[in-house]
């Protein structure tokens, strides 16, 4: 029996009235009722069977099947051909604009050194900032430069280097303020792989994979001045050494080196004085107060640092002894009591070379490229004959901005 036939008689059923002489539950009714409404129910939602889910239309005599627009079949390979040729092109600019955005953002990704000194803007520091500069820009590396405020704050800069390791960095160049609070931080960042280049002292761990040394030669700025101090007092006088500092092995080694040269090489000169170094300048200017107040004759003065040198000159100035009493000083600061003869001399360090020297060791660390893991950079006896030199230019190069 056709469809057609079968839709015929159901309406037929529903619309002839009720013949009370066939009872409603006969089973011949009830038979050919469900058969045909059961044309037009659907299936409950959910089932697996793709044949079971069409929805039955009438047109022009003829069924049509509708498949669920989820399941595709042979039935309808002409839709599924569309969609494909329409969305293929667009997936394949998609593809092509995602790999473009990945690459730009990979260009665009730099690896980041931190290079952290004991302080900056001062004379000693900010030529490291342009020697580190200068590789960083030639290697393709981005530099975070900062520092604490002073040069005694070992707290901020202990806190700054566990800042840069939480902030991802790639490296750590440091300059300790002190040796020992530093050697904790320093091996929580290598047990992170972080490799970590240390400038102007040594902690006490050996150099080796991930970590390198970019030292000043203190013994060597020892002895220069030693012979510089022997040199003007033509080898007899009292002196007084400022600016011990125990807890930095850096000015230990110094101070040890000008010693034993000074006795060795001149036993006439007698050391009636050593003051240890103290946080600030204001401090060690009152500390060499006392000492030219104390009445013991003096000759000549060597300052073991920074600090030490500026607050010793202050406090010459103050007494109007600046020309009687000849300043060596370590660690280059003041630059115009050179050239007027308020200072003697200054035993500088090459902090820009020393910078320099940092940076490629670290990039060395980053690409692991295999090499020495310790350089040392010669001092330099800056007076008043030299403190224009190109040499000495090239040592207080600050401008970390311009290519050098």
């Amino acid at each position: 029996m056709s469809l057609t036939h079968l839709i015929a008689e159901s309406n037929e059923l529903h619309s002839q009235p009720t013949n009370l002489s066939t009872p409603y539950n006969c089973p011949a009714v009830a038979s050919r009722r469900r058969n045909t409404l059961a044309l037009f129910r659907l299936p409950p939602y959910g089932t697996d069977d793709p044949h079971s889910r069409k929805t039955i239309a009438v047109d022009r005599g003829e069924r049509r099947a509708r498949e669920s627009p989820v399941i595709m079949t042979r039935k309808n390979y002409r839709w599924n051909r569309r969609v494909l040729v329409c969305a293929l092109p667009k997936l394949f600019v998609c593809v092509l604009t995602l790999l473009a955005l990945a690459d730009f953002g990979c260009k665009r990704t730099a690896l980041t050194v931190a290079v952290i000194p004991r302080t900056c803007g001062t004379a000693l520091w900010e030529p490291e900032h342009a020697g580190a500069a200068a590789v960083a820009r030639a290697a393709g590396l981005n530099l975070y430069w900062n520092a604490p405020m002073r040069d005694d704050d070992m707290q901020t800069q202990i806190s700054l280097i566990e800042k840069s390791v939480d902030r991802g960095m790639a490296g750590i160049i440091v300059s300790p303020i002190q040796t020992l609070p530093m050697r904790t931080p320093i091996r929580r960042v290598l047990a992170k792989g972080i490799p970590v280049v240390v400038i102007d002292t040594e902690l006490g761990i050996p150099s080796g994979p991930k970590l390198g040394y970019a030292l000043n030669d203190e013994p060597a700025g020892g002895r220069i001045a030693a012979r510089r101090v022997g040199l003007i007092l033509q080898g007899k006088g009292s002196i007084a050494i400022v600016g011990i500092q125990p807890e930095l092995n850096s000015n230990t080694v110094r101070e040890r080196s000008f010693e034993s040269t000074l006795n060795s090489e001149f036993p006439g000169i007698r050391i009636v004085a050593r003051r240890l170094g103290l946080s600030s300048v204001p401090q060690e200017q009152h500390n060499a107060e006392e000492l030219l107040a104390g009445g013991e004759p003096l000759d000549a003065i060597v300052a073991l640092s920074l600090a030490a040198t500026r607050g010793t000159y202050y406090a010459l100035a103050e007494f109007g002894k600046a020309r009687t009493i000849k300043l060596v000083g370590f660690d280059q600061d003041l630059i115009p009591p050179i050239r007027d003869g308020g200072i003697d001399s200054v035993v500088v360090q090459n902090t820009f070379v020393l910078g320099r020297i940092a940076m490629e060791l670290m990039n060395h660390e980053i690409h692991d490229i295999s090499g020495p893991r310790e350089f040392t950079s010669e001092p330099v006896l800056m007076t008043r004959d030299n403190v224009d030199s190109a040499e000495i230019r090239q040592i207080e190069t600050m401008s970390w901005w311009t290519p050098q």
